[in-house]
């Protein structure tokens, strides 16, 4: 597709983000969702009320009501387009830098827009055939106010009182005009950072990846908290230390969840996506469930697809028995819930639950226009390199190879970032590191030639 990847549109302001854009993806917004009111939000960059602002012209021009919900995170747009609208739309670049902006589209039970979905919609977009309202036919745009009615409905979904000492970092985000407040009607004892919204992003960078927030491992032990929670630009991701300052690997928290669901239903379909680690399997199985792997991006579509009691991906976890959209403020209410319940430290429930493997990330900076010839040559180099060791290939978001010592490893582009991602995990560190090493220098020799051949 050329708008939509891997998480809606996204990209640089002015490059590939305009007003113009939004206007007319507005325009076509208005003309495919089947109802007559559409909810609009915002998360706080620089750009994102010019945006929205063009939006909701877009939508008014096709004679639908427009509910504005302002600034809110994304997961109270998905809960609030299910409550009060037909469709919703998020202004919101998510983790991306300051300079980016994008929109995401959800349908009126909060799912975001299905793959199919939004090809139609960008065939729609290029079209031009959009609906034009008469004079008569503008409806207009309506404020809603729904961070509080929101954060009833996720307290009553946890279900749960706490007197936890938590560490927020909002990253100036816009969970901050929310989360520190959803945790203290919880009951704890919330100290906060990066807790006001700036689209400058002062703080730190929007995406909580361990280099970004390595910092709260020390505030961790300096404050005597119970545990650390980080979000990113629109709070939908979460990241977790526990109360020793220890960061709380990615998969690590998606297995702890995935065991406590299978658990309760007697068993069951988690599903997950390409760049997730086997101490997911290896949790999930023992405890009578099955895993499946999908596309980056499509946690929603697993989710009907396989009738999934669980989905998540790195950071991002859904609660399909609380809505089929990401919610990174269940997540923190529920693994609140289950550190009390539990009576342990964070850090011991995660030992006598997760086993550790050796995982490692990293991104090969790789202009968009090069993507598809550097993934075509890496993964004939790792096939023939990983010929006698593979025990499955999937071809889904890219390359991974399923190796039959247990270790796994995946190339592939991302698609909101000209950027090709390389992921390791192994059951040493020692196997992790030669395979890491040879993986990601050839994926960089590959750039590198294909920027010679290019002219970059």
């Amino acid at each position: 597709m050329r708008l939509f990847g891997t998480a809606g549109i996204r990209g640089t302001l002015w490059e590939k983000v305009t007003p113009e854009l939004a206007m007319r993806m507005g325009m076509a917004i208005g003309t495919y969702v089947n109802g007559e009111t559409i909810a609009v939000a915002r998360d706080g960059r620089t750009s994102s009320v010019m945006l929205q602002s063009a939006m909701v012209s877009g939508i008014l021009s096709t004679g639908r009501e427009v509910l504005d919900l302002g600034l809110i995170p994304t997961p109270a747009l998905a809960w609030a387009t299910r409550k009060h609208a037909d469709g919703g739309v998020m202004i919101t670049a998510s983790h991306n830098p300051p300079t980016d902006n994008g929109i995401k589209v959800f349908n009126g039970d909060g799912t975001e827009f299905y793959v199919e979905q939004e090809g139609e919609l960008e065939e729609l977009y290029f079209s031009g055939n959009f609906r034009k309202a008469s004079w008569d036919e503008i409806k207009r745009v309506k404020p809603l106010e729904v961070i509080n009615d929101y954060i009833g409905a996720v307290l009553d979904f946890v279900n749960h009182e706490t007197n936890l000492k938590v560490l927020y970092d909002g990253a100036n985000g816009a969970g901050s005009v929310l989360a520190p407040y959803l945790l203290r009607e919880m009951g704890a004892r919330v100290v906060s950072i990066n807790a006001h919204v700036d689209g400058h992003f002062p703080g730190r960078k929007p995406e909580p990846r361990y280099e970004n927030i390595a910092y709260l491992g020390q505030l961790v032990r300096e404050l005597g908290v119970d545990l650390a929670i980080a979000q990113d630009g629109d709070a939908d991701r979460i990241a977790v230390f526990d109360e020793r300052g220890n960061y709380l690997n990615e998969d690590t928290v998606i297995a702890l969840f995935a065991k406590r669901y299978v658990e309760e239903h007697g068993g069951g379909t988690v599903v997950v996506s390409i760049d997730t680690g086997s101490r997911i399997d290896y949790v999930v199985e023992r405890a009578g469930g099955k895993v499946v792997r999908i596309p980056l991006g499509q946690p929603h579509d697993g989710i009907k697809r396989y009738k999934a009691i669980f989905a998540a991906e790195p950071w991002k976890l859904v609660h399909p028995k609380f809505g089929p959209w990401i919610d990174s403020f269940v997540t923190m209410g529920l693994l609140i819930k289950m550190i009390d319940e539990e009576g342990k430290p964070l850090s011991e429930i995660v030992r006598e639950n997760v086993p550790d493997f050796y995982l490692t990330k990293k991104n090969v900076p790789c202009p968009d226009e090069h993507k598809k010839a550097v993934m075509e040559h890496v993964k004939g180099v790792l096939e023939e390199e990983f010929r006698d060791e593979t025990k499955e290939l999937l071809t889904i978001s890219g390359v991974r190879f399923n190796l039959t010592d247990g270790s796994w490893v995946l190339v592939r582009p991302s698609g909101t970032e000209p950027k090709i991602r390389v992921v390791v995990e192994a059951p040493s560190e020692r196997r992790r590191d030669e395979l890491f090493e040879f993986s990601y220098g050839v994926v960089s020799k590959a750039v590198e030639e294909a920027k010679k051949r290019g002219g970059v």
